[in-house]
């Protein structure tokens, strides 16, 4: 009884953080414009709060090694901070390991007699798979961005080698075709490009730098190229024209490969449902030779 009590509580808590979560409640408009008026030191201690939790998970999480690589990659092009990851799996994990305790409190209720020991290795079991909900979730979303910033540097070096084609040079070419563009993507060249001619650095190294924050070896690529362009003064415009038909030309092929598995995936429910229709016809005839 005392442990059914306590998956409840825990159960409850899981709940009560995923709704939160998920559905975060609305702060009335006074409220937002009183924030305005409160020093710069108040504002945001509700955010913090909020994110004390998240902060402290990380800490626990790079103490064990969880987070790191390709995890960044993902978070700083899904924009998604690792506080909010953290709080995210924190409460997929309470609801998860909630989830069985919450069945099991139905069937007690029903009179149905369920061992405490399966509702533990259930809530375990649970709890596990859904600690790593979000991490798939912020993998798709980071696959999905990254296809994004294919297409997007197709049409950024299609508007380079418009500017070049004009008589302009090559860093005022890219600088101005970042800013051009009201995309993601083109937010985040411009700033790269912006924080390189603080530094004193040619923009190849800003791309570089840009692929491997993001994970994207097409911005690794397009670096290369534009280094080979600026050190051994190849055609650049050449260049960035045969780059970009190449971007698109592996848009279409991934386009084309996911609407291919699409396909596949739906070939299995079609068999399932002209079986069950084949069953469902086939049932009266089945049915009076065996009472015949």
């Amino acid at each position: 009884m005392i442990v059914g009590l306590g998956l409840g509580t825990a159960m409850g808590i899981g709940l009560a953080v995923a709704f939160w979560g998920f559905f975060p409640p609305r702060e009335p408009l006074n409220t937002r414009l009183s924030a305005f008026e409160q020093p710069a030191g108040r504002r945001g201690e509700g955010e913090r709060r909020r994110r004390l939790v998240g902060r402290v998970a990380i800490k626990w999480s790079e103490h064990h090694e969880w987070y790191g690589g390709r995890a960044e990659q993902d978070l700083r092009i899904a924009g998604q901070s690792a506080e909010e990851l953290a709080v995210a799996k924190l409460g997929m994990l309470l609801f998860g390991s909630g989830l069985p305790v919450g069945m099991w409190m139905v069937s007690w209720l029903a009179r149905v007699w369920i061992s405490p020991v399966l509702v533990v290795v259930a809530s375990v079991f649970a709890g596990g798979l859904f600690f790593f909900a979000p991490d798939l979730s912020l993998r798709q979303k980071a696959r999905n961005r990254r296809r994004e910033l294919m297409h997007q540097i197709s049409a950024y070096l299609d508007l380079v080698s418009l500017r070049l084609t004009g008589g302009v040079g090559l860093e005022r070419a890219l600088a101005e075709s970042a800013a051009q563009g009201t995309a993601w993507g083109f937010v985040e060249f411009k700033r790269a490009l912006g924080q390189a001619q603080l530094a004193n650095e040619p923009p190849w190294i800003a791309f570089e730098r840009l692929g491997q924050d993001l994970g994207t070896k097409e911005l690794e690529e397009l670096a290369a190229w534009l280094h080979l362009a600026g050190t051994s003064g190849s055609r650049v415009r050449s260049a960035l024209r045969v780059k970009a038909r190449g971007l698109r030309e592996r848009a279409l092929n991934e386009a084309e490969t996911q609407a291919q598995q699409a396909t596949e995936r739906m070939s299995l429910p079609v068999v399932l449902m002209f079986s069950g229709f084949l069953g469902l016809i086939g049932y009266p005839a089945f049915a009076a030779l065996a009472s015949a």
